[in-house]
């Protein structure tokens, strides 16, 4: 308001034969904030914009609206002031509400920074106050006057403990002792690569930082961590809570992929954070980076039609018909790389969109490619594969695949193996390619099994000699029951304070719960797997005279053929006739 006599509801700037620069305040010397009498809205006491100091903790930035009290002592108020015991406050005398320890709020929240800071959750009062001052701060910005979870509920992804958290550190928090995240920081651009050599460490959330360095700590003992593995991962956690866009939000693992360079476990750390519920996978899978590789070349929509039969291949469709189930990434980019050339002399010939491809341009193409063979039957298939989702999806009108000649692959006759390096490997003085070797070669199992198998299955095969595996039982061979007992004696010896639960472990894998590698596998071969495979077929179908062990043996199912009736007045009579059996293979 400008005047009061004659009184005008107008400002300054509304004032007739205005604009009018309004004047400095008389008090603060503001300009351009004037309310009334000469004061600004900072400085007028009716203003509804004024701020003044909380008058329990001191924090600035309260308003008339919450009584020029803070949220946290509104609700300190409400919690002590009838109920509690009153009287002023055994730290600083001053005649406000306290808690059952007789101390106000303002004292409480000096021991909860010390707290933070320092990392002890147990910190005395007096140990606290003991210098005399009091850090002052902002009012309704502390992120612990977050609402907490309710008992019961289940923990947000990326929970925090609140300050009076007492779980122990080798279990769980409890839902009620999590506060969630209250937001995440959005990035307007994409920031340079952080460097983390130089970063100090210093975590945003202290709470959130000592009580994961805990968990960290219990989490090393229990897999039988070294000093210095755990001091580094300790630093890589550090380096993480610090460098975070949100604090007390998942760590994102690209993340800490970027720690690899800064002599950090990243895949033990990972593993840990994973299990707390505080990672983020924003990593591009290796499909999407080599679709976008490949496809680079083609124009627009046929580029944007394949993005989406990748999706509907790898991720299925079960909201409308015709629903289809998720494909192998495996699969998908073995029938893509055999269609992208035929695709690509489409897009070279002036051919943009697939909608627009016929039956005979399909056709002539493929016939350009001079494909024989195997190659033809992949590339056919493929074809075959991609117009038949995008047409079932309504994404093209026709199918021009429909009537294309796919064949078979050319049947190849398995070879017997070379068994010179087979015996090598088997009686090798390393006792995991000891292993590997007799389970393939005795019994034909897959490297995923092999891959898969746990110490309680092995152990327990080793008592009973019946190895389970999925969808199959095995009998061990006496010659495998003595290279698999080696090798877990070699492993107790080796590793007696590891928690991995498989079977075979490395050096890397003993310190986490997860299988060993594909690469370390092949390494402990003779051979290839599948030339080991093929051989065991060729000896159990020349030297079993029953089938109904070569198929339970590689996972078929044995279906007699029916029954004959015999005729009227006759015998039945099966002398000298071949017992024939029709294989089945399971799963498809």
């Amino acid at each position: 308001m400008a005047f009061t006599v004659p009184r005008m509801d107008v400002c300054f700037v509304c004032l007739p034969g205005g604009p009018h620069t309004p004047p400095p305040c008389t008090v603060c010397g503001r300009s351009g904030f004037f309310f009334h009498q000469g004061l600004c809205t900072a400085c007028h006491p009716c203003s509804p914009e004024r701020r003044d100091a909380c008058p329990d903790c001191y924090a600035w930035g309260t308003s008339a609206a919450s009584r020029w009290r803070c949220w946290g002592c509104l609700a300190w108020h409400r919690k002590f002031s009838r109920k509690g015991p009153g009287g002023p406050c055994t730290w600083c005398q001053r005649p406000v509400a306290v808690n059952q320890d007789r101390v106000c709020r303002m004292c409480w929240l000096q021991r909860a920074r010390l707290r933070r800071a320092t990392g002890n959750l147990h910190l005395s009062y007096a140990a606290a106050l003991e210098d005399g001052w009091v850090q002052l701060s902002f009012a309704n910005t502390r992120p612990q006057e977050r609402r907490p979870a309710r008992a019961g509920s289940r923990p947000p992804l990326g929970g925090r403990p609140a300050e009076s958290s007492t779980a122990e550190p080798s279990t769980a928090a409890s839902p009620a002792a999590l506060v969630p995240f209250g937001h995440r920081q959005l990035i307007l651009f994409e920031p340079p690569p952080r460097r983390f050599a130089a970063a100090g460490g210093l975590p945003r959330d202290l709470v959130l930082a000592a009580w994961l360095d805990q968990e960290l700590a219990a989490w090393a003992s229990s897999r039988g961590w070294s000093r210095s593995t755990l001091a580094r991962a300790r630093r890589g956690l550090r380096i993480l809570l610090a460098v975070q866009d949100t604090p007390g939000a998942p760590v994102p693992v690209t993340l800490i992929d970027q720690l690899a360079a800064t002599d950090v476990p990243t895949r033990l750390l990972q593993e840990f954070l994973t299990a707390r519920g505080f990672t983020e996978d924003d990593r591009t899978p290796a499909i999407d980076a080599w679709f976008t590789r490949n496809t680079a070349h083609l124009p627009e929509p046929m580029a944007g039609q394949l993005a989406h039969w990748l999706a509907l291949r790898l991720h299925g469709n079960n909201s409308r018909p015709p629903r289809s189930r998720p494909r192998s990434a495996i699969t998908v980019r073995h029938q893509l790389l055999f269609a992208l050339p035929v695709l690509t002399r489409l897009a070279d010939s002036g051919i943009r969109d697939l909608a627009d491809v016929t039956a005979g341009q399909l056709r002539t193409r493929l016939a350009a490619c001079r494909l024989t063979g195997s190659d033809h039957t992949h590339t056919a298939s493929g074809l075959r594969a991609v117009f038949t989702a995008l047409a079932a999806q309504r994404i093209i009108a026709s199918n021009p695949a429909v009537h294309l000649r796919v064949g078979t692959p050319a049947p190849t006759i398995p070879l017997p193996a070379d068994l010179a390096p087979i015996r090598q490997a088997l009686t090798s003085p390393d006792p995991a390619r000891a292993a590997v070797t007799a389970l393939l070669a005795f019994h034909a199992v897959r490297a995923s099994e092999i891959r898969g198998l746990t110490l309680d299955d092995a152990r327990r095969s080793l008592g009973d000699g019946l190895l389970s595996l999925p969808g199959r039982t095995v009998r061990l061979a006496q010659p495998v029951r003595v290279r698999l007992a080696a090798y877990l004696t070699h492993r107790s010896q080796r590793w007696p304070h590891t928690a991995n639960p498989y079977f075979f472990v490395t050096h890397r894998s003993a310190l986490s719960t997860g299988p060993v590698s594909r690469p370390w596998l092949y390494r402990h071969y003779p051979a290839s797997s599948h030339l080991l495979r093929d051989d065991r077929i060729i000896d159990e179908a020349q030297t079993s005279a029953d089938a109904r062990i070569i198929c339970e043996l590689f996972g078929l199912t044995f279906t007699p053929p029916p029954a004959t009736p015999a005729p009227t007045g006759t015998q039945p009579s099966n002398a000298g006739k071949k017992r024939s059996f029709v294989p089945q293979r399971l799963n498809g």
